[in-house]
């Protein structure tokens, strides 16, 4: 092994998976002096494999409950020589130092520490690693020779590598050295974005000697002059929104505390087919309409179909398959090749009736036919997936639809997460639109109240015209999507939209006594006479236009209710 070029390897890692058998490999294999600290120094003797201690080589002992143990010019000169620099090795000879050419750390699990609601912020502290990090960081730097490995995953290439030629080779030098700085900047800015929070929620406690000046309302990261965005890549996609255009599906590193609110990067897919570009942006869209009906309680079950990020049905009730059949009816033309969300877990009977949905109510209502292409719950059971997956001469879409179980739906979002728009050459960030049934600012402004079932109603529909693409106009009863007027350029138009495709789904006689949202206000009356025109008794909207007294006035005149809410939900 004489032409071995890795002569001695440093291993200081918190999760030792794996990590005695390829220190073994590194030594038996290739005789590798392997140096080592502390916890992993004893793994691996145990593990039978010879360790040389890093306070041999400092001559200096771990110190501060080993807070200091590898931060020595006798481990960072080792590791930063430039081995190439004349001046560089004659200064490693003059004080004894010998090199070292790899590098094997992982760092201190801060993200998971952190995610333990039982965590205290002392222990969160105790979980920033120090010495790790710079090991890494001069490693990298010096990748030409010294190999670095910042993950376990990373070690068979490595031995791979050692094995066909003695060495690594020096594109994978450079892999391995990128990886060290997506690890250490998302590494950093979970740190920050736990510090943040506390200091968040110091200040929303008034806390002693915490003070907001200078750090605005703070805990977001939205005042810093830099914002850390690190992306980690999951997955390429087919392609992006077209097939004309590459793309791949990224995971944001953030660290809520706490238990994660369900979300498609963490959802288990049951599927033969991947996502596609479209199908994560349509159930996302799907995921947050039915986790805020979800927290929001209005019914025990909630259902949303999506097209286009925009419900087309939509229900909510007490008995999971009649919500589901009015969620289906409310438009089950557009249903058909969209994204269905429940808030329930899908049994072998939930399956069979979304699985004949084109059947038993399709067909009547004058659908042309049904599939999904993406199908979301909390869980799927295994008999349910074995029905839906298995093709019949009439039913073959269930094979290539993706079920993706997210788990619980009504888990409260962490408010420190943020909210991000790509724009060319930069990015909008503002914070997520957590806001939902903000009633103690609600107003009555017309002479006759909501009744009861209106106002339950109301509820519904505010909630979902808050997730339907602006402008919008939505129209509910017994809660029931009646139809969704999304995106129109004119406020008037998205009523016209809301009512022509009420009609046209069948649901012309129950727009009598039906209310509507919507996500601004009026400027002017006429969409609210269109409102009522069609049959709306009730109508929700922000207010806040200079003729929002016109516009109550023509409500007073047809006797129906109207709620301003002072709150806007623009939706771009």
């Amino acid at each position: 092994m004489s032409d071995i070029k890795i002569k001695r390897a440093l291993i200081a890692v918190y999760d030792k998976t794996g990590i005695a058998d390829f220190a073994r490999a590194l030594v038996d294999e290739f005789g590798i002096e392997i140096i080592s600290t502390g916890g992993t120094a004893k793994h691996l003797k145990e593990a039978g494999v010879p360790v040389t201690m890093v306070e041999e080589v400092t001559g200096f002992p771990e110190m501060l409950d080993g807070r200091v143990k590898t931060l020595h010019p006798k481990i960072h000169a080792a590791i930063l020589a430039d081995r190439d620099n004349p001046g560089h090795m004659r200064q490693l000879e003059q004080h004894g130092i010998k090199p070292i050419d790899m590098v094997v750390v992982n760092l201190y699990p801060f993200e998971k520490t952190v995610a333990d609601p039982n965590c205290t912020f002392e222990q969160a502290i105790e979980m920033i690693d120090i010495g790790g990090p710079c090991m890494l960081r001069a490693a990298a730097k010096n990748h030409k020779h010294v190999v670095v490995i910042p993950e376990s995953s990373l070690g068979p290439i490595v031995l791979n590598e050692l094995r066909e030629t003695g060495d690594v080779k020096p594109h994978t030098r450079v892999l391995l050295a990128s990886r060290v700085f997506v690890r250490t900047v998302g590494y950093d800015s979970s740190i920050s974005a736990y510090l943040s929070d506390q200091f968040r929620l110091a200040a929303e406690k008034n806390a002693p000697g915490t003070s907001k000046q200078g750090l605005g309302t703070g805990g977001n990261g939205l005042d810093s002059a830099c914002l850390p965005l690190v992306l980690t890549k999951r997955s390429a996609l087919r392609y992006g929104e077209n097939p004309h255009l590459t793309a791949a599906i990224f995971g944001l590193s953030e660290n809520p505390r706490g238990q994660a609110e369900a979300s498609l990067m963490r959802a288990t897919c049951h599927a033969n087919s991947e996502l596609s570009f479209n199908n994560y942006v349509d159930g996302d869209s799907a995921l947050s309409l039915v986790k805020e009906l979800a927290r929001a309680g209005l019914g025990q079950y909630a259902v949303a179909f999506i097209k286009h990020t925009n419900a087309c049905g939509c229900a909510i009730g007490d008995d999971p398959i009649d919500t589901y059949r009015r969620a289906y009816l409310g438009d089950p033309i557009a249903a058909a090749g969209g994204v269905l969300c429940m808030n329930f877990p899908v049994t072998r009977e939930i399956a069979d009736t979304v699985m004949h949905s084109f059947a038993n109510w399709g067909r009547a209502a004058g659908a042309a036919f049904f599939k999904l292409d993406v199908w979301i719950a909390p869980s799927f059971d295994d008999d349910a997936i074995e029905l839906i997956t298995t093709p019949t001469e009439k039913r073959k879409w269930g094979k290539e639809c993706r079920l993706l179980a997210v788990g619980p739906m009504d888990t409260p979002p962490h408010p420190s997460e943020l909210d991000y728009k790509k724009i060319t050459g930069g990015m909008l960030v503002q914070t997520r639109d957590l806001l939902g049934l903000n009633e103690e600012q609600w107003k009555v402004v017309t002479k006759r109240q909501p009744t009861e079932s209106e106002m339950a109603d109301l509820r519904f529909a505010w909630l979902v015209c808050k997730h339907t693409k602006s402008n919008a106009i939505t129209l509910c009863r017994d809660g029931m999507l009646l139809g969704n007027g999304a995106g129109q350029m004119s406020r008037v138009k998205s009523c016209d939209l809301a009512i022509q495709l009420a009609r046209e789904n069948g649901h012309a006689d129950k727009l009598q006594g039906a209310v509507a949202a919507g996500d601004a206000f009026f400027p002017v009356p006429d969409g609210p006479q269109k409102l009522i025109g069609a049959g709306i008794t009730a109508i929700i909207h922000p207010g806040g236009s200079n003729r929002d007294a016109e516009t109550i006035a023509v409500a007073d005149a047809a006797n129906v209710a109207m709620i301003l809410t002072g709150t806007r939900h623009f939706k771009h």
